[in-house]
């Protein structure tokens, strides 16, 4: 048996899941760049450089040269703070005075617990040294990571035995079948997994890079050919 065999009703069904796959798909994809660019619109594909920053680099900077840029006086401010904790993040000094006056004014206006900024994040105070040394490390914490590993690999799996169980009943050539199914597992897997350890061994954010995209295209490649398969007569 293969997909074009299916009545009708089932192919319009899986056409319409193929859909909303391929919209989320790049809508992750959208998401992703505009967090890691800073931008507020528009399709920007991450680069090496804004991939190493948000898994290499001390949360707080990331979060300064990224999603938070819009917020940030100047990027004088922002090497200001990289200098500060690549000195130890030390309780003294001039770099630590003039680092926690440009977190009082770019950061603690939202990142207060008695903020009432519409985009306020009460949660993750920034007013206290003590408060902001907890996102002075580099990459992601364990914690962190383990649950956004997680969360990625159970939803990501779920949706993905679908799509590679109905490629594999396309009428493609064996070989392009079994490359596209083993490209976009092992891809979504070696992505998550150089997470954990980009900030241990910095080269790995090009294989962040890279099998990241492996996995989207392959997502996107599936969906496409499948739907081309079905209605093909």
């Amino acid at each position: 048996m293969n997909i074009r065999q299916l009545n009708v009703q089932a192919k319009t069904a899986i056409s319409l899941f193929l859909l909303f796959i391929i919209t989320a798909t790049i809508s992750s994809v959208i998401l992703l760049g505009l967090e890691l660019s800073g931008s507020k619109e528009g399709l920007n594909i991450p680069t090496i450089s804004q991939i190493k920053d948000k898994y290499t680099t001390p949360t707080i900077v990331a979060a300064m040269k990224g999603s938070m840029y819009e917020y940030v006086t100047s990027d004088e401010d922002i090497e200001t703070v990289r200098a500060w904790i690549d000195e130890g993040a030390k309780k003294e000094g001039t770099l630590y005075e003039d680092s926690m006056e440009i977190i009082k004014l770019d950061c603690a206006n939202c990142h207060s617990k008695t903020s009432k900024m519409s985009k306020a994040i009460p949660s993750m105070p920034f007013e206290k040294y003590e408060q902001v040394i907890e996102h002075t490390k580099a990459g992601y914490s364990w914690s962190k990571m383990s649950k956004q590993a997680h969360i990625h690999m159970f939803g990501i799996a779920m949706f993905l035995i679908v799509v590679t169980l109905l490629f594999a009943y396309t009428t493609y050539k064996e070989s392009i079948r079994t490359g596209l199914i083993v490209a976009s597992f092992g891809g979504a897997f070696l992505d998550i997994f150089s997470w954990w350890f980009s900030k241990y061994v910095t080269e790995l954010v090009y294989l962040i890079f890279s099998m990241g995209g492996l996995m989207v295209a392959s997502i996107l490649a599936m969906s496409f050919l499948i739907l081309a398969d079905i209605w093909k007569k």
